[in-house]
């Protein structure tokens, strides 16, 4: 059973449509989908979608729960130690793609020693994968993003925020390869903040670049004077050994285009 809260039926749609996409890349069949119209700060015993999922558990006919985050049902520690315990007890599985995937992210995906510039508001919730450097990584990319932007349920144009992301990737995956010819890794990484703010960092290797050569060049900086009339606020910065380069993009959530 998929399950999902929203303050708009377009935005729990596109949830459950990523939700759904997940199930089946684990070969699970989902039996229901339900969500709820309501902001998180209801409680979820509150909530007619949650009731009838709870009825759904409890009665047999459905075997698991897969929504966004755990903190959509149970947003206190006491709250989330319950739902495990009774989950456990019916019995039945719970799965959480963007929790999980964040909380066992090694902490080599970012490499150490990179700065990170200030913020306006704290992350609130965030997601990061490494990629083979490859052109062909480039609709994979696209594709996951679309996913997790959905699960970490940005409020903004996906839509753009996938074309400036795009903008980003285009010089690190398809210019950037070592003259060596083995693989390297880029590595993506999207945040929200507690403003709703979308942060897009792509950070790739580049061992030998001097510390005041950060700026990218030629076809890259066309790159990013496109994601900026995107309405990308563009940033770029080499970490403190001058051995990776992120090129940082912030949007603001605006108005969703249809």
């Amino acid at each position: 059973m998929l399950y999902t809260t929203s303050l708009s039926s377009r935005a729990a749609g596109q949830t459950l449509a990523s939700l759904r996409e997940f199930a089946a890349q684990q070969g699970w069949a989902v039996a229901h989908e339900v969500y709820d119209l309501a902001p998180l700060r209801i409680p979820a015993r509150l909530r007619t979608g949650w009731c009838t999922a709870m009825r759904l558990l409890a009665m047999g006919q459905v075997t698991g729960l897969v929504a966004p985050a755990e903190r959509e049902v149970a947003g206190t520690h006491a709250e989330q130690t319950a739902l495990r315990e009774w989950l456990l007890g019916l019995p039945a599985f719970a799965a959480y793609p963007h929790t999980t995937r964040h909380t066992t992210l090694p902490t080599s995906d970012m490499p150490a020693g990179a700065p990170e510039p200030d913020r306006s508001a704290p992350v609130d919730r965030e997601w990061s994968q490494s990629y083979v450097m490859h052109p062909a990584s480039l609709r994979r990319l696209r594709c996951e993003a679309r996913t997790r932007l959905t699960l970490l349920r940005w409020p903004g144009d996906i839509t753009t925020a996938i074309e400036v992301l795009s903008r980003l990737l285009h010089d690190t995956v398809t210019h950037a390869q070592p003259a060596d010819g083995a693989p390297r890794r880029v590595t993506l990484r999207l945040a929200v903040t507690e403003d709703e703010e979308l942060v897009i960092d792509v950070q790739d290797p580049r061992p030998g670049i001097p510390v005041g050569s950060a700026a990218p060049a030629g076809e890259t900086w066309r790159d990013l004077v496109h994601a900026r009339l995107l309405g990308a606020k563009v940033d770029h910065f080499l970490s403190e050994d001058a051995c990776f380069r992120t090129v940082r993009a912030v949007l603001l959530p605006g108005e969703v285009s249809l």
